[in-house]
């Protein structure tokens, strides 16, 4: 695509970031720290058993979608069996791409998935369920305890990510010239739901992915639990992305990276970056789905190539597969719970975020800990005179 210069296309470049010569040839799944991770944490090959369906099924969300919205598909049935698999150079590995295909190039990290959708227009609702266990440590009062955790994770797939809901007006139209705000990349399946049990098998939290952050809510503070055990979870217009359900319309606090202009603005210290659009919630129905089950070996979460076509501007090629969902620091299941927790307007929370912030990706989860397992003991055993933190 080519533009003149003009006064949009001047401020097309200060909302965006620096144009690509090309498309780039390796994505996120290479950074420094996966492949160590992965050795030292290699992923099942196995589906889950039938208890740990039976949690799936028992505690799986009821998920909100907005007016219009197609909703969710199958991986495998609706996206990757409407597509072709190109190597780095743009040639043709395999014009019927099976999910045999896929999972043999899931290690090429120059591998391509172009997603060339149909009108077949008869998707298959479903969500992908997997469990995962975590010592999770309190290091409150003196020697560190810990406490084990089960992670349900539900993942949902949709064909296109878009920009936020909060983009409107002259900004929504002048980054539109450089793409579709509904199909800003192929593929979205890091739209996971995580609901965190502990050792008695009760819902505690809710773990949210959310752009390229993960939120966590203990149950009793940032959600409520229903009487069926299920979370009520919206999705947001055009982003997809999963917020704890609210009625009516409702602007949510949103950035692209949580880094430091980002959270001051996400825990409402301060004013939001130019950069960002907060997402928009405005639920019209429940979305009824199946649950599916991959291992989480399987390419739908190891791919390190692009599960969607790869485009000139950054930001807008697919990603790889839905296990590089963070940095490779923040990857332990008991590092995203708890450096995901924190609450807007907690100046407690502001203040222990900017001593950790210099120290390590993971630092800030050390010193929410503490404050975690205080919070949630008041919510699980309410006493007189335990106060949140």
């Amino acid at each position: 695509m080519e533009f003149r210069h003009s006064l949009p296309v001047l401020a097309l470049a200060m909302l965006l970031p620096a144009w690509a010569a090309a498309a780039p040839e390796t994505n996120f799944s290479q950074r420094p720290g996966f492949a160590r991770y992965f050795a030292d944490n290699p992923p099942a090959a196995t589906l889950p058993g039938p208890e740990e369906r039976t949690l799936l099924s028992r505690y799986r969300p009821r998920i909100l979608l907005p007016e219009n919205h197609p909703g969710f598909i199958d991986f495998y049935r609706d996206y990757v069996a409407e597509g072709k698999l190109f190597d780095g150079r743009g040639n043709s590995i395999s014009d019927a791409v099976t999910p045999e295909t896929l999972n043999r190039f899931k290690r090429d990290a120059k591998a391509e998935f172009r997603h060339l959708p149909s009108q077949r227009g008869d998707s298959r609702s479903a969500i992908y369920g997997r469990v995962d266990r975590a010592e999770v440590k309190d290091t409150g009062d003196g020697e560190a305890a810990a406490e084990s955790f089960v992670f349900l994770t539900y993942h949902a797939v949709f064909r296109h990510s878009g920009l936020p809901g909060g983009l409107t007006g002259w900004r929504a139209a002048l980054i539109g010239l450089a793409g579709d705000l509904r199909d800003w990349h192929q593929l979205d399946h890091y739209t996971a739901a995580t609901v965190v049990l502990d050792a008695t098998e009760t819902p505690i939290a809710l773990m949210l992915q959310q752009h390229n952050y993960v939120r966590t809510f203990l149950v009793g503070e940032g959600i409520e639990l229903p009487p069926d055990g299920r979370v009520v979870i919206d999705v947001a217009i055009r982003s997809n992305e999963l917020y704890p359900h609210l009625p009516g319309r409702r602007a949510r606090r949103a950035v692209r990276f949580a880094d430091q202009e980002g959270m001051v603005y996400l825990m409402g210290i301060g004013s939001r970056p130019i950069m960002a659009a907060d997402d928009v919630t405005d639920s019209a129905r429940e979305a009824q789905y199946e649950l599916a089950f991959l291992p989480p070996d399987d390419a739908f979460y190891m791919f390190q190539g692009f599960l969607g076509e790869r485009r000139l501007l950054p930001g807008r090629s697919g990603p790889p597969g839905a296990s590089y969902n963070t940095l490779p620091e923040l990857k332990p299941l008991e590092v995203q719970l708890l450096s995901g927790y924190w609450r807007e307007g907690n100046a407690g929370d502001w203040q222990r975020y900017l001593a950790a912030k210099d120290e390590s990706e993971a630092a800030f989860a050390a010193a929410q800990a503490p404050i975690f397992f205080h919070n949630l003991r008041c919510l699980k055993f309410p006493r007189s005179g335990c106060q949140l933190r």
